[in-house]
């Protein structure tokens, strides 16, 4: 007990922390759910209880001052401690399971067919998953791993390529049956394109594709869905041409349910990562996972080029 005659309790230093790091009283009420007055009596319990003033009130954003940067250092490095060690107990109560993020097109298209050889393998392993509707996949504390498209260089995260992302036009055999002979890009001008919205600019779009082969466009012609997943399932029934990635579309492809309708490819800006917290042990679940992603990434892609060889995990 003779370190609480040091150590104010807990509720008081969340205060401190969220205020400090947040340079508001309000912003740190809202965050702790509780009122302004209340973080403002907590910070103030703190400072008789330090005999010492942690922040200048009067100014805005609210200041740390000297003393009060030291004391806020020291609780947040604590309280790290404290968090990484409550984590890899909760983990070790939960050793045969992990949790994977994914966005929706590739967790249907890509990552579940793949489950079930892992499942094989590993069948005392459950695996949850968490999609992403629109944007990137998340990675908090409830997410173990995120399956993520981009260039690999996501702050604090370690982050290991999976594949790299070709995009070629693909459709189905009842579209193509039905429709004008294509032979070259501008062709596609004329016929039924099928757009997925993305805020981000490297999922790339048809326009980009078109400006890649000096093609002019204007009103691309075509239905417009929200997700990739959709657009994906619009080709596959027959309704126009979608710009296929082979982390979707392969396996589609190798069945015969669509066609590429050209042997170049483009590679898109960025590829497939595996992506895990930096400096977070992973859990031995989530460790076998991740291992074994990366011994069997390039198993149903080997006959495309660009590929990457297989690594260990560090």
């Amino acid at each position: 007990m003779k370190y609480w005659r040091h150590v104010p309790p807990l509720r008081v230093m969340l205060a401190v922390e969220a205020t400090a790091r947040l340079e508001s009283l309000s912003k740190a009420a809202n965050e702790l759910n509780v009122t302004q007055s209340a973080i403002s009596h907590l910070i103030t319990q703190a400072e008789e209880f330090l005999s010492v003033r942690l922040f200048d009130r009067q100014s805005r954003p609210v200041r740390v001052t000297i003393e009060g940067r030291r004391y806020v250092n020291a609780v947040v490095a604590g309280l790290d401690i404290i968090s990484l060690e409550g984590e890899t107990l909760q983990r070790g109560h939960n050793a045969d399971s992990l949790t994977v993020s994914c966005n929706l097109a590739n967790a249907n298209f890509w990552l579940l067919p793949r489950l079930k050889e892992f499942h094989e393998s590993y069948p005392e392993i459950t695996v949850n998953m968490v999609t992403a509707y629109q944007g990137l996949p998340e990675l908090s504390e409830r997410i173990d791993i995120s399956v993520r498209f981009g260039r690999g260089n996501w702050p604090d995260c370690d982050a290991e390529l999976l594949l790299l992302e070709l995009i070629t036009p693909v459709a189905s055999p009842v579209y193509l049956a039905r429709s004008a002979t294509i032979e070259t890009p501008r062709d596609l001008t004329h016929h039924r394109l099928l757009h997925a919205r993305a805020d981000d600019k490297t999922w790339f779009d048809w326009e980009q594709w078109f400006a890649h082969y000096g093609v002019k466009t204007h009103q691309l012609p075509g239905p417009h869905f929200d997700n990739h997943l959709t657009m994906m399932q619009a080709a596959l029934a027959g309704e126009g041409i979608a710009l296929g990635w082979i982390g979707t579309a392969t396996e589609f492809v190798r069945a015969g349910q669509l066609f590429e309708l050209f042997d170049d490819k483009i590679q898109a800006d960025g590829g497939i990562y595996l992506v895990w917290r930096k400096n977070v042990p992973l859990s031995a679940a989530a460790k076998t996972f991740a291992t074994w992603m990366l011994a069997s990434r390039d198993a149903s892609l080997r006959d495309l080029k660009d590929q990457s060889p297989a690594t260990e995990l560090e």
